[in-house]
Parts: C-alpha cells; structure tokens; sequence
C-alpha cells in the first residue's frame, strides 16, 4: 500500500474530533489524559482502564515509555508527547496517522494499526463496491420535503408500512452507513460529500424533531408517553415511535463522529448538524443502573459516545456492561430471554449477538479486561447462531421455552443468506476477526465469502460498516 494511500485513510479514519456542543472548555485538554492512556497500553504498558486520569501510574509508563527508547527527560503530557506516542505505536513513517479519544468509541487501536498497514486492495473487497443505489437515496431526499416526525407504530410494530416516513427513515441511515464507510475506509469525497450534504438537509430543517419526546430530564414518562396498553400489542405507541427515532438518530451519529466529520471539517455545515444531533442526546433515556439487550445495550451506547465527546470517563458504564454479559449469557452459550424466542430464537440471538460483540469492542476500545469465563461463552453464544442457520432444529432445546413467542419445532424466521442482512452484520466480522482458529469461524466466512459481496461495508444498526474494517484488518 502507497504511503499517500496510507495518509488518506488515515485522515479519514482516525482522526482528531471537535465537538461544538455548548460545554466550554476542557474536553479538548481531557481528552489527551485518555488518548495518551489508550496509546500507552496498545504499546504495552499495564495501566488498567482508559479512565482519563493521568495520574502517577500513567506518568510512571510514559517516563518508562521515554527511557527505554534512550531519552532520560521527563516528559511531561502535551500535544508533541501525544504525537510522539501516535508515532511510536503506529510506525515512523505514520506522520499524519491521529487517533484522537473522541469520535470513535467502538473501534481498538489494534484496528486502526492493522488497517493503517493493509493495502488498499484488500479495504476495496471488504469496503468498497458501488454506491449508485445509495446516492440515489440520499439525493431523493435532498429534494424532497422534510420529514417532520414518526408517528403510528403500535406496539408490535407490525405496522411499519402504514407508519409515515418510517421506510424513508431506515433507507437513508442504511444508505448514510455506506456513504460514510466509503470516506472512512477508502476517502471517497464524492460519497463523503453527499453523506454531509444529506445530513445537514435534515439538520438545517429540523428532520423529526417533531416527534414525540418521551423522557424528561433522561426519565421516561410513561404516563404521556405508553405501550402495550393492549395485549393484541395492536395500541398505537407514541414509545415505540420515540424510541425508533432516537435510535436511528443515535446511529447517524455515531457513523458521522467515526470520521465524516472530519471531511472539511471548517465547513459551516458541521456546526448546524452537531446541534441537530445534540437535541436527539438531550431526549435519550438516561442509562438505567443495570444495562439490558436492546437499544444499544439499554442506552449505554449513547452515553458513553456522549461522555467521550465532554472528556468524560465511561469505565462505570462498561464494566456495568461486562458484568451484565456475564450474567445473561449461559454457560452452554445461550442468551437469557433472546435464544428461548420460539421460532424466532434465531433472529433475537442474532441481535444479542450483535450487542455483545459491539459491547467487547467498546470495552477493549476502554481498555477494560474482559474475562476469560465470559470470552469462553461469547465464542460458545457464536456457534449456536452458526450451527442454528445451518440447522434450525439445533435450537429445539432452547426454542421450545417460547419465551413470549410462538414455538414451530424446526422452524426459524430468518434470512437464508446472510450476505442479506444489511443492519446487524458486524457481529459476524467481529467474531470472525476475535476467534479465527474457530472450525465453525471458517463456516461463517464460508457463508459471508461464498459470492462477491460488500454487505458487511454497511449497517445501519450502527452507522458504518463496521464489520468490513474487522475483515479488512483480519489475516484471513
């Protein structure tokens, strides 16, 4: 790979953010405490979680730091010893390579290393391919009206097609995942452009802002706001239509911060589209003490992107999120309340599957330890979701609880190939990358390579295409 297509990904992907929300200060000075932790562990030094304070331990591994590379000064935390750091980790002739705290919440510098050294050929496979389709859908809406708000799901959600602007909604952050992946991956301008244009049209007109807003002060007010008020779950719900917005939002978000923001960042369209995001933070639900499946893991997802872009630290959160992990996921590998789904045990496994891989990934990204008990039952939790689309009576034993659900012996409600499934992938690369040794792995990759496929270069469920930087960064 050239060193100019280096440079591109780099600036791309890993790069500094500047966050302009109404907070003052002092999130640009915190955030070196926590980038300069995070770059002192990838480069080996023992200092437990990223939590932002830069006290004697850290100080202790940069003096170290500094001395085994023959330079007896003590360096004391600025920017030049940040970049000294960046330089030292991703390699002398990574100049332009920045890997700023803020922004990417999810994806470990291990990553960002393998990537940086990858060629381009190899992101192509993965990340790249045509997005005719999504420009297209991105350039409708530019010209067409705004969307204002969701409104009418019932509490099954069983309605979608009669819900106003739900379909337009699903299409443009799927197709805004891909358009982002294609900067953030391969430094496309052109699909970068349209990406940013598309956001700020929806921002400058305050796209669904007038939905329905359910908490106050981070509660929920289930009182203005319900769900299942009938048991048919056939009860319109302002809940769900609440939830489906600010999940959706909660993902653009996400994509935009992992790297579009970087693409002419003095462009004045930055600041209108960080304040629209903004007024969807300000409605998520405050994470409950304990996390849960669904939601980005109980609306922890979103506050620890949120405290990483205030210089906050979000350790609490993600060891709230481990110890959580294992107690929902079994020791044979099933997952409480999730693979007990009758005939959609499947599907509700897959998505918890998506959670708990995504959920790892922050954890290493914090630098909290993930035990070996709890990866032993994660690797376990994967080969039932492989070894059950292959064979869907293999779920029998847990289907059959039917918990709230309707149990067929035999039967799964799921997609036949998994290069269809746009919104959910990434779990797939991810495991795929973390247990490569795996004789059920090289089924999955079987099944993911058996055609030319790009899928895993978008997922809505979270704004990028997460899982092709894990392929693109894998041996395989």
């Amino acid at each position: 790979m050239d060193k100019k297509s280096i440079k591109a990904i780099c600036k791309a992907m890993f790069c500094v953010l500047t966050f302009a929300f109404s907070a003052p200060l002092k999130a640009d000075e915190k955030k070196l405490s926590f980038e300069a932790q995070a770059l002192l562990i990838a480069l080996g030094y023992d200092l437990g979680a990223v939590d932002g304070q830069f006290g004697k331990k850290s100080k202790n591994a940069l003096l170290m730091h500094y001395a085994s590379k023959g330079n007896s000064a003590k360096p004391v935390l600025d920017k030049a010893i940040l970049n000294d750091l960046r330089v030292d980790f991703f390699g002398s002739d990574q100049e332009s390579q920045i890997s700023d705290w803020n922004g990417n919440f999810i994806v470990p510098l291990e990553i960002l290393k393998k990537l940086s050294q990858t060629s381009r050929q190899k992101i192509e496979r993965f990340c790249g391919g045509n997005t005719r389709w999504q420009q297209e859908i991105i350039n409708k809406s530019i010209k067409s009206s705004i969307p204002q708000k969701l409104e009418g799901f019932n509490s099954r959600m069983d309605n979608y097609s009669s819900v106003n602007h739900a379909e337009e909604l699903d299409l443009f952050v799927l197709s805004f995942s891909r358009l982002a992946t294609s900067f953030i991956a391969l430094d496309n301008h052109v699909d970068a452009e349209l990406a940013l244009d598309g956001l700020y049209n929806w921002a400058n007109g305050d796209a669904f802002l007038d939905t329905v807003e359910c908490t106050v002060s981070g509660r929920l007010d289930d009182k203005k706001c319900t769900e299942w008020t009938e048991s048919t779950g056939q009860d319109l719900s302002s809940i769900k239509d609440h939830s489906t917005v600010q999940m959706h939002m909660m993902h653009l978000s996400y994509g935009y911060y992992m790297g579009l923001n970087r693409y002419k960042e003095n462009d004045g369209r930055h600041p209108v589209i960080k304040k629209w995001f903004e007024a969807f933070y300000l409605r998520n639900k405050s994470p409950d003490r304990e996390p849960y499946f669904g939601l980005d893991h109980g609306w922890y997802w979103p506050a620890i992107l949120e405290n990483q872009l205030h210089g906050r630290s979000s350790i609490n959160l993600v060891k709230s999120i481990i110890k959580q992990l294992q107690r929902e996921i079994f020791e044979d590998g099933s997952i409480k309340n999730r693979t007990t789904r009758g005939n959609r045990a499947l599907w509700y496994h897959h998505d918890g599957m998506k959670e708990i891989m995504i959920s790892l990934e922050i954890a290493r990204r914090h630098g909290v330890s993930i035990p070996l008990s709890l990866d032993t039952k994660v690797k376990k939790a994967g080969e039932i979701f492989i070894r059950g689309f292959m064979d869907h009576s293999y779920l029998n034993r847990w289907a059959e609880v039917a918990h709230n659900a309707i149990y067929v012996e035999g039967e799964q409600e799921f997609k036949e190939n998994l290069n269809d499934i746009p919104n959910g992938n990434s779990w797939f690369h991810i495991y795929a990358y973390r247990y490569p040794n795996s004789e059920l792995t090289k089924q999955l990759r079987t099944l993911l390579h058996s055609e030319s496929s790009n899928s895993a270069s978008k997922d809505a469920m979270i704004g990028f295409g997460l899982g092709c930087l894990y392929s693109a960064a894998s041996d395989y």
